[in-house]
């Protein structure tokens, strides 16, 4: 099977969500940037000399220290196109891009922006990012405020591997202008860790999620995280988080929600 025939998952069964949720759900679909990724991912996964050169390192390091050392496991959430889909075509004043990896995602991300900044807590990935020309800050906002306010601020595929991402996301909400969105990628169902060198442990802040059905997890993730921080979901998708591959698999397939927030209309009033 060609990575590009796997059967990526978009929909939901709307029924199984709270209505305000099902009437903010817009399914998308494959495209042709998608295809792209998931063909070239699988052409190129890396062989056996480099696996064992990544496990190698990977007994000192974190995967995302190797990763950024040996330019492995290229990333791939939406297409430029699905994200214009989901926000909008008009371009954001200021984004910022949490936890921006490598850099692969937010590539797709900086054509709705006039400014792009971007935030990371491992060094050599901050590096790679900084080689692309990404403005990149140096700290982990779950345990610092930026003194700045942004237009767009995307959290993608970060609090399932974030020591504190309720902390993480209450500076957020903060860092948001009035009228700012935050974006929250995450694979559903729940499993968070976090790396300590190369070893892997539970958070210290775990996030109260439980559910195991796509649609009841996106459900609680909503009501026990999201609105508790005087947010509001105004767009709701269900995408593959795509990862380029290696000897064991051709591409790696996570099973995305990604949810666009904003204050509730009642707090933004009020401030």
């Amino acid at each position: 099977m060609r990575p590009a025939d796997v059967a990526f998952a978009y929909a939901c069964d709307v029924t199984q969500l709270p209505p305000r949720l099902a009437e903010r759900f817009l399914q998308l679909e494959v495209d042709d940037e998608t295809r792209a990724f998931a063909d070239a991912a699988g052409r190129r996964r890396h062989g056996r000399a480099m696996a064992f050169l990544h496990g190698a390192l990977g007994t000192l390091l974190s995967d995302f220290d190797v990763n950024a050392l040996l330019g492995t496991y290229p990333l791939f959430l939406l297409s430029a196109e699905q994200w214009t889909r989901l926000l909008g075509p008009q371009r954001q004043p200021r984004l910022l891009d949490v936890g921006a990896g490598c850099g692969d995602v937010t590539a797709r991300l900086a054509t709705l922006a006039e400014q792009v900044v971007t935030s990371e807590t491992s060094r050599m990935m901050a590096r790679r990012l900084e080689r692309r020309g990404y403005d990149c800050r140096r700290v982990d906002l779950a345990e610092a405020h930026l003194d700045e306010r942004f237009d767009l601020v995307t959290c993608l595929n970060v609090i399932d591997r974030s020591n504190r991402p309720q902390s993480l996301l209450r500076n957020l909400a903060s860092a948001l202008t009035n009228d700012g969105r935050l974006v929250v990628a995450t694979p559903l169902p729940y499993r968070p860790f976090v790396y300590a060198g190369g070893v892997t442990r539970d958070p210290d802040e775990r996030l109260p999620l439980e559910q195991e059905s796509w649609e009841h997890a996106v459900a609680e993730l909503v009501a026990r995280v999201i609105e508790p921080l005087g947010l509001e979901v105004v767009a709701l998708t269900r995408a593959p988080y795509l990862s380029g591959g290696d000897p064991g698999r051709e591409i790696y397939v996570l099973d995305d929600a990604v949810l666009v927030c904003r204050a509730r209309a009642t707090e933004a009033s009020d401030a």
